[in-house]
């Protein structure tokens, strides 16, 4: 029983411990510090939205799906560095983290149980004068140990 007690404990503070967003030692693989094996199927989630967006211009998408608490998402070029900047859309539920640089990821805000999100809607600003492919990846938390880490992609041309 105390077992159960113990391992139901450390449950509660990791998942507690990240609602109000991602930590910064997630920014380099998006792995969350939950402890927990990370999903091998595929995602019931993704990214949706445009598929090009020119280089002056913010481009708006949304994370859905089923259920979920928890997200960190980084648009990344060829060379898999962090690009862009991100604009908060619902402040009640998402903030920007700087990683490599100032606002280069969006992270959960206020995750409860009791209110998991179906979506989210944000928006990203490529660098100025940047042409190419940008690859948007998130890792989603459903719960504190079902989590799938950089597996929800989309693609998008920045002309």
């Amino acid at each position: 029983m105390f077992r159960f007690l113990a391992i139901t404990a450390c449950l509660a503070i990791s998942v507690h411990a990240y609602s109000q967003g991602g930590p910064k030692a997630a920014c380099r693989d998006l792995t969350p510090q939950h402890g927990a094996k990370l999903q091998t199927e595929k995602p019931p989630y993704s990214i949706s939205g445009p598929a090009h967006v020119r280089s002056d211009q913010k481009l708006t998408l949304t994370l859905g799906g089923e259920e979920f608490l928890g997200f960190m998402i980084q648009a990344r070029d060829g060379q898999n560095r962090i690009v862009g900047e991100f604009k908060v859309v619902d402040a009640v539920h998402s903030q920007t983290l700087d990683c490599a640089g100032k606002q280069d990821t969006l992270t959960h805000l206020n995750a409860a149980k009791g209110s998991p999100l179906t979506g989210i809607k944000f928006d990203w600003i490529p660098p100025a004068g940047y042409k190419g492919n940008v690859k948007f990846m998130a890792t989603v938390v459903q719960t504190g140990s079902v989590y799938w880490v950089g597996r929800v992609t989309k693609d998008v041309d920045v002309e």
